[in-house]
């Protein structure tokens, strides 16, 4: 099984797909495709396991939601700022690239978050991250998301910094601006 040690997360647009590029210990470059719908299924896990797993969740075992989610936005907003920008991995015609099929996703009794990526051949890739670097990660894809125009609802709060568009107090009236579809 091939192991990556670093990760570029980005959104492709002539895709339509996240395009996430990775680095192995020799320094090959793998790109790993993930289709909107795998996506929309590994954020609503991730996102599922933090708000239960978490540190932040087993301090809060009563599950008060105010008191959850103003404790998930500040670990959120910790990991975040301490991202440390790096040098992307590069992707060029010539990287090898893999549709992914499904992800087996598992945590360690560490904490770590293990992912193990499919294509539907005989070929697995891993890729593990320790808590703070999930919610790196996070920031990172909700980031790109937002750029994709893909469904944002699947966001908590804690990392949108948005509250649901229920609890939201309406917005003034504007006028209608149209945007061009791409």
């Amino acid at each position: 099984m091939l192991e990556l040690n670093r990760l570029t997360s980005e959104y492709i647009q002539s895709e339509d797909r996240f395009r996430l590029t990775g680095e192995d210990q020799a320094g090959n470059a793998l790109c790993l495709w993930l289709t909107q719908r795998l996506a929309l299924r590994i954020i609503s896990h991730l996102v599922g396991e933090l708000s239960t797993s978490s540190p932040e969740a087993i301090q809060n075992p009563s599950q008060d939601s105010d008191t959850s989610q103003l404790l998930q936005g500040f670990a959120q907003q910790a990991a975040q700022a301490d991202l440390t920008p790096q040098e992307a991995v590069a992707s060029t015609s010539a990287t090898r690239a893999l549709l992914i099929q499904e992800v087996d996703i598992n945590r360690a009794p560490d904490g770590t978050v293990g992912f193990v990526f499919k294509d539907g051949s005989a070929e697995n890739v891993a890729l593990g991250f320790q808590q703070q670097q999930l919610r790196q990660w996070l920031t990172i894809i909700h980031a790109q998301w937002l750029v994709s125009e893909w469904p944002a609802t699947i966001w908590p709060e804690w990392i949108s910094g948005k509250a649901p568009e229920a609890e939201q107090e309406p917005a003034a009236t504007s006028p209608q601006t149209s945007k061009p579809v791409h």
